[in-house]
């Protein structure tokens, strides 16, 4: 029987293309250059980012990979990295919290809290230390239904590796088998669940993905969090 509830944060409850977005025009307004350009960018050096993430092992590593990938931005961009971290800091001041979230999220909070499901986060991080997405889960006071929050940074781990969802399991006194993960990457939520004897709901954004579930295989696929009691009813079925 399932009892708590993992979620990623980023493109899980949270936009980041609406961070990447005010960020690209803030750089762009200070260096004079194209901000759709600099978006492009931006998600281009994030994406290489999350590859080199796949190969660190080191916990010293993991920890400061906000700031080496603040160095890989900044080099792309030619900007100095000073910089790029205080438009960072000033993009999560100036940001628009509102559009970030996405509609689903806090009633899908708010109904999992009605049947005592324990939640929390498990998240990487890249461009920023999981201070900014600690405080900005805070105003927007999605931080009360959260038990636990193990960030990759201060943890030491990165998803996939099954040691940060077992973290989570251990701080919430839950079996992973008991333990539902929802996230938006293959790699890092679902495998990095899977890995770890957790059951899985992969959540797709973009809406390309259809709905179904693999009961056999604990994962549960949906472009929404509004599916979330489905996919616990079908996967609570499977290994109990």
């Amino acid at each position: 029987m399932i009892t708590a509830v993992s979620f990623d944060v980023w493109n899980t409850l949270l936009r980041i293309d609406i961070v990447f977005r005010r960020l690209a025009k803030a750089i762009a307004v200070l260096k004079n250059l194209d901000p759709i350009e600099v978006e492009k960018l931006i998600h281009k050096v994030y994406r290489r980012a999350r590859e080199l993430r796949l190969y660190i092992t080191e916990s010293h590593e993991v920890t400061s990979f906000p700031a080496r990938s603040r160095v890989l931005l900044a080099s792309e961009l030619s900007i100095d990295v000073d910089e790029l971290a205080s438009l960072i800091d000033i993009t999560f001041n100036a940001v628009d919290i509102n559009l970030i979230l996405y509609e689903d999220v806090k009633p899908t909070l708010e109904l999992l809290n009605s049947i005592n499901l324990k939640m929390g986060i498990i998240g990487n991080t890249v461009f920023w230390e999981s201070i900014y997405t600690r405080e900005l889960l805070e105003k927007l006071e999605l931080n009360t239904y959260f038990r636990t929050q193990v960030y990759s940074d201060e943890f030491g781990v990165f998803k996939p590796d099954k040691r940060i969802f077992l973290e989570f399991c251990r701080r919430l006194n839950a079996k992973p088998w008991n333990t539902l993960h929802v996230g938006d990457g293959i790699v890092e939520d679902v495998g990095g669940a899977l890995s770890s004897g957790m059951k899985v709901m992969f959540i797709d954004r973009t809406g390309i993905t259809k709905k179904m579930a693999i009961p056999t295989m604990g994962i549960f696929i949906t472009q929404s969090l509004s599916d979330i009691l489905e996919a616990i009813q079908i996967l609570d079925k499977q290994f109990t």
